[in-house]
């Protein structure tokens, strides 16, 4: 094993551990992080495989093959993020238009102060 395959080794395990250790998600979610983090464990420890499958589908390099992958990746989590971001703002907004009703005063109790004559 070359050194940077242990490097990368160490670093995956760790950004497992953390994920498992301080984020809260669902049961799938977890699954799912499990999976994507024991495939880059095995993408590390044997490169060639990674080279074998990205010749069945028609990529010329593994590391090729990752870059794409990786890219609609993130574009898919931008997506899952900004709908969370989007969940979060429509919230907010509810929650101000209740603050702001339950706040509000009658037009009878509202006293307008009274213009002055000169200095």
């Amino acid at each position: 094993m070359r050194p940077v395959q242990f490097v990368l080794i160490l670093l995956l395990l760790g950004v497992l551990m953390l994920y498992f250790s301080r984020l809260r998600s669902g049961l799938l979610d977890r699954v799912v992080v499990l999976l994507f983090g024991l495939l880059g464990i095995a993408m590390v420890v044997a490169p060639d495989w990674t080279n074998g499958v990205a010749h069945l589908v028609g990529v010329g390099r593994g590391v090729d093959l990752f870059f794409y992958l990786a890219i609609v990746g993130f574009a898919f989590a931008g997506l899952v993020l900004y709908s969370k971001v989007r969940d979060l703002e429509l919230q907010i907004t509810k929650l101000v238009r209740i603050v702001a009703i339950d706040r509000a005063r009658q037009p009878d109790a509202i006293q307008v102060p009274e213009e002055r004559d000169g200095p």
